[in-house]
């Protein structure tokens, strides 16, 4: 029997060879262990260029499906053919530029003994602001029905997953972790006047998916609570309640929602900011004496919010 692969790289693509072979290239220069990693290419099948792709320094499978399925049933029918324990969504204009990446989210999963975790790379465009390339635990997938919804047609999917984690967050279990060292390089964007890579989602695209987002906010609260029990015993409904207050999935995409992988391990994001001395220190070698004085007036004199 073939080694069960540690990670499933899911990654629908269509006529674009190039960059598909681009990621590939990326993938067998970075991957520290190809050898337990599998890279599910979801294919239309009148799509004889993307078909024919083979590379003999990693293990491809191709799902073959009829053209015009969503991104979603795109998604869903390689979750169904995959058969790692890790699982990741990936475009195929992305190159992997971190040397050893599945080490260092494998440590993440490693973590935490039941796996309910939501690994977030960086892909330098939405970089900790949203998790573009969700990697999940199989164990994940099982209590949510599957990676992600079919009904998706083209956007929102990766704002679905996340939301899950960030109601389990509500529910006092902080189980994203961002890492910002493990780049997913995504070209789908446009730099603007300062340099700044931004991206735009297709508003008929959005027209579709914005909707099922909130319609599906439901499912996601269910998914969140089973997450809950799983980590804490118990029934789902001794937490139910709680989730009964949440009305808008973006009111929780709140700053420290995230856990932060460093190379000493993860760490809350409070761990990472500079101490009050530091923070004077920097403020005296910046601004100099007087700068810092008027600093610290500001932060004594700050009206207090009631």
């Amino acid at each position: 029997m073939p080694m069960t692969p540690m990670f499933s790289l899911i990654v629908p693509t269509r006529q674009r060879p190039e960059l598909l072979r681009q990621l590939l290239d990326s993938l067998a220069a970075t991957t520290a262990r190809p050898a337990a990693l599998e890279v599910i290419l979801v294919v239309d099948a009148d799509d004889a260029d993307s078909l024919s792709i083979a590379d003999a320094r990693l293990t491809l499978r191709h799902v073959i499906v009829p053209p015009g399925q969503t991104m979603g049933s795109l998604n869903m029918a390689g979750y169904e053919a995959a058969r790692g324990r890790y699982l990741m969504l990936l475009n195929d204009d992305v190159v992997s530029r971190t040397p050893a990446w599945d080490d260092a989210v494998r440590s993440c999963f490693q973590a935490f003994a039941d796996e309910m975790v939501l690994v977030h790379v960086n892909d330098l465009v939405f970089r900790k602001h949203l998790c573009t390339f969700p990697i999940v635990s199989r164990a994940f997938c099982e209590l949510a029905g599957g990676i992600c919804p079919r009904e998706f047609a083209r956007v929102r999917i990766d704002d679905h997953i996340e939301d899950c984690f960030n109601l389990l967050g509500y529910l006092g279990e902080r189980r994203t972790v961002y890492a910002p060292d493990v780049v997913f390089e995504h070209a789908n964007y446009v730099e603007n006047t300062d340099g700044l890579r931004q991206y735009f989602s297709d508003p008929d695209a959005l027209a579709v998916d914005a909707p099922w987002f909130e319609q599906l906010l439901g499912r996601r609260k269910e998914t969140a609570l089973r997450m809950k029990a799983v980590i804490r015993g118990g029934s789902p409904d001794r937490w139910r309640r709680q989730l009964d207050r949440v009305h808008d999935s973006m009111t929780l995409r709140t700053p420290g929602r995230q856990k932060i992988l460093t190379p000493a391990g993860i760490v809350e994001p409070w761990d990472l900011e500079p101490s009050l001395w530091e923070r004077i220190r920097n403020c005296k070698k910046t601004k100099g004496w007087r700068g810092l004085a008027k600093a610290l007036a500001r932060r004594a004199f700050r009206p207090v919010q009631i």
